[in-house]
């Protein structure tokens, strides 16, 4: 394996035929995950809306546009300024000799020539002065709500402590048959057919804590944002019970114990650490951080960041189906994405 992906490294032949194939499928498989799927859409203009001047403006898999007019040459600037032994990160995890595989490691990517990488200009996202607030119209048959409030991560957070009882928050909202949406807003006042919270206290740059849902048979999208701002407002105004943090705390410490149980994802979170310009050893300090969140942080980063002028929000306005084109929204809330 190390053979094959250091001669790929190195020695990727680029040709017109197979670059005007493959750039057919990444077309169609922008059309079948994005264009054609109503959430995903309202999501990337949300995303495109809630960041200004972050990468994260920009879709992973590009615009459309992006693609129709990429050539050749483009894809071979891009490898030959990025593809190299000192711009990689090998991560291998699982019952082998740590020392074979570093004596593999120095045999087929030593001899590789080390590139000149580009450097990276500043990233900084301007900041927020403001709700934003955009309307997607896309044939589906139900309306979404997409909200997103701006917020630090691990690696750019001032105060060390916040990036996890925002982890916290959103596992309060959202953790779960016992998390305060399910129980409130989908079981309690039947007014979400589907909603969830998400958070990334792992990403390179500022991230949003985003909450998405769909609002239930004879409930509009405006009533389901004032049922979540309200869930919000009461997280603002009060302290979370001991029983309660205890309780999200056990779940979240829980979830990212099960994960180990993946190889794959153990692989995957370590590299993903390295990638961003962290210490994959902070992984081994995710429960102990957790575990010490308390109360009266969750209640200051719940006032300091789920305010208006901090906020983004999305609604999908579903227009008329095409008969055989037609498409149904999702439920719950969209995936995250490595960044």
């Amino acid at each position: 394996m190390m053979r094959l992906e250091a001669d790929r490294m190195a020695n990727l032949a680029l040709t017109d035929k197979e670059f005007a194939a493959e750039i057919r499928v990444v077309m169609e498989e922008r059309r079948m995950r994005t264009e054609d799927k109503p959430t995903a859409l309202t999501y990337e203009r949300f995303a495109a809306t809630a960041y200004v001047n972050s990468p994260y403006h920009h879709p992973v898999i590009g615009w459309m546009e992006d693609l129709e007019s990429m050539t050749l040459d483009d894809l071979q600037g891009w490898y030959n300024s990025y593809y190299g032994p000192n711009n990689a990160t090998l991560v291998v995890v699982g019952d082998v000799d740590p020392q074979e595989v570093l004596k593999l490691a120095k045999q087929y990517f030593g001899p590789l020539e080390k590139i000149t990488i580009p450097p990276v200009k500043p990233q900084r996202e301007v900041e927020h002065k403001g709700m934003r607030h955009i309307t997607v119209k896309a044939p589906a048959e139900l309306p979404h709500l997409i909200m997103g409030y701006k917020v630090p991560v691990v690696r750019t957070a001032k105060t060390d402590w916040e990036p996890y009882a925002l982890d916290v928050l959103a596992s309060i909202l959202d953790g779960g048959n016992s998390a305060r949406f399910s129980k409130n807003l989908v079981r309690g006042q039947e007014i979400a057919s589907g909603i969830g919270a998400s958070y990334d206290p792992y990403s390179r740059l500022d991230e949003l804590l985003t909450i998405s849902g769909t609002p239930a048979e004879g409930h509009s999208v405006e009533l389901l944002e004032q049922a979540i701002q309200d869930q919000l407002d009461d997280l603002k105004k009060n302290e979370v019970s001991s029983s309660e943090l205890d309780r999200v705390k056990a779940q979240v410490v829980a979830g990212k114990v099960y994960e180990r149980d993946s190889v794959f994802y153990q692989a995957m979170q370590l590299g993903q650490m390295a990638t961003v310009d962290l210490d994959w050893q902070l992984m081994d300090k995710y429960v102990e951080k957790i575990n010490a969140v308390t109360a009266q942080q969750v209640l200051q980063v719940a006032r300091k960041y789920l305010n208006d002028d901090l906020l983004t929000i999305a609604e999908l306005d579903p227009q008329p189906l095409d008969g055989a084109n037609a498409v149904k929204t999702s439920s719950n809330g969209g995936g995250n994405v490595l960044r």
